[in-house]
């Protein structure tokens, strides 16, 4: 049977429901052991339940938390260790340049991707759904700075520009400025109750409600057209 990379990329929170029939299964279901990176802080212990009662309901019970400590420092090892040992990989929710600086970066970069490409399902929300692809965009209330930044991300899909948040926070026109200053004609936005899927790492439906590609046609005149995508169907096995 070939090998079937899956990638799914949560606009919010709201998306977990659906998001979870599908990664669930990937991962293992009722075997499965899923790695959640979290961004640490103050109150990160209140926000586990909410990510792991969609997986519990579909028979996942185990998971391991990767969390930076107090000075918001990771454990590099342990972190490697369960990532390793990982049968599915979800990257939450937060602040996106934290999630970037802990979890985009090497060594753990590596070995995400490494994971991605023997076959374990990755999962991204938000944040987590930002730093997947090639490039990251970051939006200015998240750095401060008055242009837009673009880092390199965990590479898992190339060519695309991902926005999250997108009706809802009115999205567009930043995932547009992004797609303009890289060159990069596909763009991808998605609400908060959907959830992007990827096979192979082509866009292959929508989890939830709604996700709209955008197809630059004209760099120079910013012209572009807005589609909605339609339901995921499961790659034949």
């Amino acid at each position: 049977m070939p090998l079937c990379r899956r990638l799914f990329l949560l606009g919010g929170s709201a998306a977990f429901d659906a998001a979870a029939d599908v990664f669930v299964p990937a991962a293992g279901g009722q075997d499965a052991r899923i790695a959640l990176l979290l961004q640490g802080g103050e109150t990160w212990k209140k926000y586990v339940p909410g990510y792991v009662r969609p997986w519990e309901q579909r028979g996942a019970s185990q998971y391991d938390l990767i969390v930076p400590d107090e000075s918001s420092v990771l454990d590099v090892k342990q972190a490697s260790a369960i990532l390793r040992e990982a049968t599915g990989i979800f990257i939450g929710g937060g602040h996106t340049p934290t999630y970037h600086r802990l979890y985009a970066t090497e060594p753990i970069r590596g070995i995400i991707r490494e994971r991605y490409q023997t076959g374990v399902p990755v999962a991204g929300m938000s944040a987590g759904a930002l730093i997947a692809p090639e490039l990251c965009a970051l939006t200015h209330d998240e750095t401060g700075k008055d242009s837009l930044t673009t880092l390199p991300g965990l590479g898992l899909i190339q060519n695309v520009i991902v926005g999250v948040h997108f009706t809802e926070s009115n999205r567009l026109p930043g995932l547009l400025e992004a797609m303009i200053e890289n060159r990069i004609k596909t763009g991808w936005g998605i609400n908060e109750g959907a959830c992007a899927v990827f096979e192979n790492e082509q866009f292959k439906g929508t989890l939830g409600q709604s996700v709209y590609q955008i197809a630059m046609t004209d760099f120079e005149n910013k012209s572009y057209e807005m589609t909605q995508s339609a339901t995921y169907l499961p790659c034949e096995r």
